[in-house]
């Protein structure tokens, strides 16, 4: 062992402080390899109890912590109380260093130990007692801070059965963790203020946490002195930023106690009472920061008037006249909204976007808007006032990617969301009182218009004078105008859409108007986006207007401006086009597809152009949106409007996929563009369908990127309910099944192999997507095929897979075929075909059943339950006494104990899902079951 020690101290420390790259590796991998074996407990041990450098230390400590969370069943009982001991001794040696990234692995490692093991029946008590003494209270409140938040820890896979009785045990210790931090208080505060503040910071971050994991009552909260020395620490103008943050994080914790609009018992409303009543009294500190512009301590005062108000929001909405429904509370909020800094206003948001949701969705709405509205015109006063730009600003309103320029955006969410309760059209008459005002700067009207902007689409449209009032007044915005407000004009003139397609009169003086914005570069994409909104909401006014949207679109294709605003403007194009009678349409589109063709052609042909241009990437998403974008619903006789174009582009786009054949980015583009093709003209494609199949299967065969599986599924989607082509798509997934088995594993027997599964979860979405369109739309001929087999019992198989989109297809395409069984006039199946499809349910389902239980509790990607339950739900109406039998029958094989011999599961719980699940009325009921399930074993 002290062979294997010494190499253990060696390889850390090569690893931890060597520069060659290749030492490091070899380091790592062996260092790996050691934590796996069981030497790792004894070796990490007893290098901790010795006098290594930090960084050896750190890695034995991070070991043995490692271990507890994943291989605690490697240790038999008997060892249990003497790998306590041991870390107790490495925390008491720790507590006179200052190695704090070591005892941090210490104290996550005893804390686990806890949660692991049973026989420890008093283990707060028993830590508190060995480490009460005034030079261990830094390390004792530092691992109690650690301890609450271990109970938590999904690696430990603890079970909801340990993890309450964890929190029963911890809960009803609380009154000694209280009983400590309290002394530890009281002897700190023997002493001056400032010297300590970071020992009380350790103290109130220890009392946080077991708040925030909800262990200690609040008749014990209420009555601690610790709740009442919280408020003195807010109030003391001497508290450093970190004690404040601190204490603002622990009073914050107390008041998420109280639900968002939940009525609380009676006897928690003293605690909120107190809350109420000295967070009020807050108010001369908060306002002293601002005096101050302390704009850390503002946000914290923010943050805690703002979690108040959540915890208020009951009575704030049912009891207004109420000493806790007092809607004068807002007022604290409002206050904040006057601070300066945006960043302390943009605190207060979350309150209003939960309490405008809950007014909306309220049966009083129209009683709760009359409450609130005094306070919504106050805080839209707040927004109007902290979205002005600096009078310096000299360029375009900030994007996103800038801090305030987000504010800004957020800002506007929050008025589109709350302003019904005070209506927009009023909203909007009082903006534009603002902008009418005398001497108004151009930052104050640009902030008009831009509040405007987050609430112009929900207008009435009929008889508000102001709006037609702002929309001349931007029309005729002078040139010289500041660049800020042109393009806030821009944007509402394009978010009044709606009202511009109510009162065309004004439709041409606008487009004019937003054609000025393309002879500026900086202006460009957003005269471009809103000259796409108007193009989209006013199409039936603007078919006179497509050659000159037509001309806009080829002269931007020879500027050099943004590709997105160049894209947005090529849509608004075909918007446009998509009005026109079906024979008018071929000619222009197949213009506009040309200049793409061209474009693309030219890098294909390797011949240079300007910056993104010259990549294929840049033509195919033009490509696409024109696709994406062009609908025609009924186009006249056998010829589709858009089959000239796909036979002109489909040569070139094979040339494209043929050259790039080997980058999948290039070649997923580009079954992007065919994908849209196919879907812009559905089943008018015949002429290039059989080139096309060729050429995608040849191409899987080579390269194997699933986009080709996917292009597949569009196929079949299309054409596979024609008698005509059922058996050659039927030719074309037997082709796709046997390369996509040999690229997945090794033959098609082996298809149960959920290590390789795992290495192609794209692979399984993208093929099992295209077995669903099979599925819905040619299910007795892919049931009847040689394959179908193969790949039931790779869905069935694939349950397992840890891949959320890839598992999601697969119970897609498992529903949709037990819903054959019980749904049969849906797909016209005859008897000997339903027989098939109840043979193939009888000799899968047990299987079926068994892997999505233990897909359930192993699985660590959520959000998989839903067609998990789906699939349960079909098997159960496919035949419910089978279904019962079976699933009784997995329930009662699962492991009810974990591998130290602890219950995890009780048999009366596991009957308990088995009920619920066999008595549920729909996939709903039986994805609560399954989620339940988990938590046990989680």
């Amino acid at each position: 062992m002290d062979s294997i020690k010494q190499t253990v101290i060696n390889a850390s420390t090569t690893f931890y402080s060597t520069q060659d790259q290749e030492q490091r590796r070899s380091a790592e991998q062996w260092l790996n390899d050691f934590k796996k074996s069981v030497n790792a407990w004894y070796v990490s041990d007893q290098i901790l109890h010795s006098d290594e450098n930090e960084q050896v230390l750190f890695f034995a400590a991070q070991t043995i912590r490692n271990k507890i969370q994943n291989s605690f069943h490697e240790l038999s009982a008997d060892s249990h109380e003497s790998l306590k001991n041991s870390l107790i001794q490495h925390l008491e040696k720790l507590s006179t260093s200052k190695n704090t990234t070591v005892q941090t692995q210490i104290n996550i490692a005893l804390s686990d130990l806890i949660m692991l093991m049973n026989s420890w029946h008093n283990p707060l008590p028993d830590i508190i007692q060995k480490f009460n003494k005034p030079e261990h209270m830094n390390t004792l409140t530092d691992f109690l801070t650690i301890l609450p938040e271990e109970i938590s820890n999904k690696r430990l896979k603890l079970g909801q059965n340990r993890r309450d009785q964890l929190r029963s045990l911890f809960s009803s210790s609380s009154p000694f963790l209280i009983e400590y931090l309290e002394q530890a208080l009281t002897q700190i505060s023997l002493l001056p203020f400032e010297e300590n503040q970071s020992k009380i910071k350790s103290i109130y971050k220890c009392y946080s946490s077991w708040i925030d994991c909800k262990l200690i009552k609040t008749n014990l909260i209420i009555n601690s002195q610790l709740y009442v020395y919280l408020f003195r620490i807010l109030s003391e103008p001497k508290s450093d930023l970190d004690l404040h943050d601190v204490v603002t994080t622990c009073l914050i914790n107390i008041l998420l106690l109280f639900p968002f609009n939940a009525r609380i018992d009676d006897s928690e409303k003293a605690l909120l009472t107190s809350l109420k009543e000295n967070i009020c009294n807050l108010t001369i500190s908060y306002k002293q920061a601002e005096s101050e512009s302390d704009g850390e301590k503002c946000s914290d005062f923010c943050m805690i008037y703002t979690e108040l108000c959540n915890a208020l929001s009951f009575y704030l909405l049912n009891e207004p006249n109420t000493q806790l429904g007092d809607l004068n509370t807002l007022n604290l909020l409002l206050m904040c909204g006057t601070n300066e800094d945006y960043e302390v206003f943009q605190k207060s948001f979350v309150f209003w976007f939960n309490i405008s949701e809950e007014i909306y969705t309220n049966s009083k709405c129209d009683s709760l808007c009359e409450n609130f509205k005094s306070y919504v015109y106050s805080l839209i006063d707040c927004v109007y006032k902290h979205c002005q730009l600096n009078s310096e600003h000299q360029s375009v309103p900030p994007s996103r990617s800038d801090d305030f320029g987000d504010f800004r955006i957020k800002a506007a969410d929050l008025v589109a969301d709350i302003v019904f309760i005070i209506e927009s059209n009023k909203c909007f008459e009082k903006l534009c009182l603002l902008l009418q005002a005398p001497n108004a700067t151009w930052f104050e009207i640009e902030a008009a218009l831009f509040v405007m902007c987050s609430f112009a689409k929900s207008l009435s449209q009929e008889g508000d004078h102001s709006v037609t009032q702002v929309v001349q007044a931007i029309l005729n915005l002078p040139s010289q105008a500041h660049i800020s407000v042109k393009c806030t004009a821009f944007r509402l003139i394009g978010e009044l859409c709606d009202w511009l397609n109510k009162h065309p009169q004004y439709l041409e003086s606008a487009l004019n108007f937003v054609c000025t914005g393309f002879t500026d570069q900086n202006v460009v994409p957003i005269a471009a986006n809103t000259m796409l909104n108007i193009c989209s909401h006013c199409q039936s006014h603007l078919v006179n207007h497509l050659q000159t949207l037509l001309n806009i679109v080829v002269s931007t294709d020879t500027l050099d401006i943004p590709s997105d605003a160049s894209m947005e403007l090529l849509k608004a194009a075909i918007v446009i086009l998509n009005n026109l009678p079906p024979v008018e349409i071929t000619e222009p589109l197949v213009k506009l597809c040309t200049i793409q063709l061209e474009g693309l052609q030219k890098v294909l042909n390797g011949q240079a152009q300007q910056g993104s241009k010259g990549l294929p990437l840049y033509w195919m998403d033009r490509l696409t949106a024109i696709f994406r974008t062009i609908k025609i619903s009924s186009p006249i006789g056998n010829v589709h409007p858009c089959q000239p174009a796909i036979e002109q582009i489909w040569p070139v786009l094979s040339d494209c996929l043929k050259k790039y054949q080997i980058d999948s980015k290039v070649t997923e583009s580009c079954c992007r563009t065919l994908r849209f093709m196919l879907r812009s003209t559905e089943k008018y494609s015949q002429n290039i369908l059989g080139n096309f199949v060729t050429e995608i299967v040849n191409l899987y065969r080579l390269n194997h990127f699933s986009c080709f599986l996917y292009l597949g599924s569009i196929l079949v989607d299309i054409y596979g309910t024609e008698n005509n082509f059922k058996s050659g798509l039927v030719e074309m997934m037997q082709v796709f099944t046997k390369e996509a088995f040999d690229y997945i594993i090794e033959n098609c027997i082996n298809v149960e192999n959920l290590d390789e599964l795992r290495k192609h979860p794209d692979t399984i979405d993208d093929f099992f997507r295209l077995c669903l369109r099979f599925m819905q739309r040619c299910p007795l001929e892919f049931i009847q095929s040689s394959i179908f087999t193969p790949v039931i019992t790779l869905a069935v198989t694939s349950l397992n897979l840890d891949h959320r989109d890839a598992n999601l297809s697969v119970t897609k395409f498992l529903s949709e075929f037990i819903s054959l069984s019980h749904k049969p006039q849906i797909k016209g199946l005859n008897e000997a075909n339903l027989n098939l499809v109840n043979r193939f349910i009888g000799e899968i389902g047990f299987k079926m059943i068994e892997n999505s239980i233990h897909s359930t509790i192993n699985m660590t990607t959520r959000d998989t339950k839903d067609g998990i339950a789906d699939v349960l739900s079909e098997l159960i109406s496919a035949n419910r006494r089978h279904v019962e039998n079976d699933l009784l029958m997995v329930l009662k094989n699962l492991r009810k104990t974990n591998h130290q011999g602890s219950e995890i599961v009780t048999e009366q719980q596991l009957m308990d899902i088995h009920r619920k699940i066999m008595m549920s009325d729909g996939s709903t009921e039986i994805e609560n079951a399954l989620v339940q399930l988990e938590q046990l074993y989680l």
